[in-house]
C-alpha cells in the first residue's frame, strides 16, 4: 500500500476533479490548493535568490569595469609614451641648440669662422679631390708609412663610394 506523502488532504486533491465531472470547470482554479511550499517552484525555507542576483550583478559590474578599463589604460600608456618622447625630443633639441651656440661662440671668439667657410668652399668645389688626396697622403706620412700608400687608399675610397 502506497503512502500519500503530499501535504494536501484527499479532499483538496479531489475537489478539482469532482468539480470538472459536475461541469463546474469555471470554478476550478488552475492553481493548486495549499501553501506555496509544495508547488514545486517556490522554496520559502531558503531565500537565496536575492543573494544570487547580487552576486550575478556584481560579476556583471566587474566585467563591465574591466572591459572599459583596458582601453582607458592603453590610451593612458600611449599618452605617457608620447609625452616622454616629446620631452626627450625637446631635451635633444635644446642640447643641440646649446652645442651649436657654443660652437658659434668659440668660432667667433677665435676668429675661425672664415677658415671653416674656406674649408666648406673647398669641399664643395672641384678642388675637393685634391684636398682629400692631400689629407690621405698626410695621414700616411704621419703614421710613418709610404706616402704612396695614402694615395692608393684615397683612390680606392674614391671609387668604392
Amino acid at each position: 500500500m502506497a503512502i500519500n506523502r503530499t501535504p494536501y488532504s484527499v479532499a483538496q486533491e479531489t475537489l478539482g476533479m469532482s468539480s470538472m465531472q459536475r461541469g463546474l470547470d469555471g470554478m476550478t482554479s488552475p492553481v493548486r490548493p495549499g501553501p506555496n511550499a509544495y508547488d514545486g517552484l517556490s522554496n520559502p525555507a531558503v531565500n537565496n535568490y536575492q543573494e544570487y542576483q547580487n552576486q550575478r550583478l556584481a560579476q556583471q559590474d566587474m566585467r563591465q569595469n574591466i572591459g572599459t578599463a583596458a582601453p582607458q589604460a592603453a590610451a593612458d600608456a600611449m599618452g605617457k609614451v608620447r609625452s616622454q618622447t616629446a620631452m626627450q625630443s625637446d631635451a635633444d633639441s635644446r642640447a643641440q641648440t646649446f652645442a651649436s651656440q657654443r660652437l658659434a661662440e668659440a668660432l667667433y671668439a677665435n676668429d675661425l669662422g672664415t677658415d671653416l667657410m674656406r674649408l666648406n668652399a673647398t669641399m664643395q668645389s672641384p678642388e675637393r679631390a685634391n684636398f682629400l688626396h692631400g689629407a690621405a697622403v698626410a695621414k700616411a706620412v704621419s703614421a710613418g708609412m709610404n706616402p704612396a700608400l695614402g694615395g692608393e687608399v684615397f683612390t680606392k675610397n674614391l671609387y668604392n663610394v
